[in-house]
């Protein structure tokens, strides 16, 4: 039935489309803003407004589809900068976004002291706003705008306006990200998409793709087990993670599409984006016990650190004025849809 013909039998456009505001109450995550969406179809998902307006939940068909962390959510005032104080903040989510000033590994870069990921994450939305509208087919939707503002006095001038859109019916979520440099000097741009996969998307049976060429070992442990890089183990005591990084990615008119999928679960995710400007693939897999869950991170550089992505080529720069477009697509449903 369309969504026309079903609002015959409905008061209330939530009861088929429901969009919800609120703050949280209590805890580390008191005050924080977020927006639950349910589509009408199965997928439903919470954009937390005051933490880069980043997915936390994500589910399809009542089924969880993410990997959260210990730490849950934290309000912003809570984040740590020094180091790897990061951790401490990082609820896991579907996506946490990760820099602008740094993605990866802490360190120094011509002076600056950059924390572990970076800032980006803990930044609240300022001109926040939800408009809900109808296509040309009378289909309803849901779109969240917001800016995040990474600025500092003699220094960085970033801002990351964010596009966050649903449609009714559509199990699709549509990002469009634009970093933009308000400063008088050019400023390096550091960006990455730390989608986090869980249980029970992920466990044994879990199929991941991502059409590379060549998969490089970030480290020792890695490089031991390269060839299963693809392959899932059940909660493993004492492991250590492994992290990959993907190249020669096949595109499909300049879309890159990576993914997961398990047939047990019967459960899918797609994600597609745009290579141009995220022409950096990381794969995170890490099989511990109550820390499970398998990262699809698209970047714009390496995540070894400023200094590390400037000596090795990969650093981004934006010139005065200058700005930078970034479209991902996440696409939810069962292991035949998919």
């Amino acid at each position: 039935m369309n969504f026309k013909s079903s609002t015959e039998y409905i008061g209330n456009i939530n009861q088929l489309f429901n969009v919800r505001q609120y703050k949280i109450c209590g805890g580390w995550a008191d005050g924080v803003r977020a927006v639950d969406v349910s589509n009408g179809s199965g997928l439903t998902f919470t954009v937390l407004v005051d933490r880069a307006m980043d997915i936390f939940n994500m589910s399809y068909n009542g089924k969880n589809l993410c990997y959260q962390t210990p730490v849950g959510i934290k309000a912003p005032q809570y984040f740590d900068s020094y180091k790897e104080g990061w951790m401490h903040s990082f609820g896991g989510g579907f996506f946490v976004t990760c820099g602008l000033d740094n993605i990866g590994s802490c360190c120094v870069d011509q002076g600056d002291e950059l924390p572990c990921h970076g800032r980006l994450s803990s930044i609240p939305a300022d001109n926040f706003r939800i408009d809900r509208g109808f296509d040309e087919n009378g289909t309803p939707y849901v779109t969240m705008t917001g800016d995040m503002m990474q600025t500092v006095m003699f220094g960085t001038q970033l801002t990351l306006t964010r596009k966050i859109t649903c449609k009714y019916g559509e199990n699709k979520v549509f990002i469009h990200d634009t970093v933009s440099n308000s400063s008088a000097r050019s400023t390096p741009v550091m960006i990455l998409y730390h989608f986090n996969m869980g249980y029970p998307l992920l466990d044994e049976n879990a199929e991941v793709s991502i059409p590379s060429s060549v998969r490089t070992p970030r480290s020792e442990i890695a490089a031991s087990e390269l060839e299963m890089w693809d392959k899932f183990s059940a909660p493993a005591d004492n492991y250590k993670e492994r992290c990959y990084y993907h190249s020669g990615m096949a595109e499909e008119n300049g879309i890159v599409t990576v993914g997961m999928k398990n047939k047990t679960s019967d459960l899918a995710v797609k994600i597609s984006y745009e290579n141009k400007n995220l022409p950096c693939f990381l794969q995170w897999k890490m099989m511990g016990k109550g820390e499970y869950v398998c990262g699809l991170e698209p970047g714009n550089a390496t995540v070894d650190g400023r200094k590390d992505a400037r000596e090795n080529g990969t650093l981004k720069t934006l010139a005065p004025n200058e700005s930078l477009d970034y479209r991902l697509c996440v696409s939810v449903g069962t292991y035949s849809e998919i």
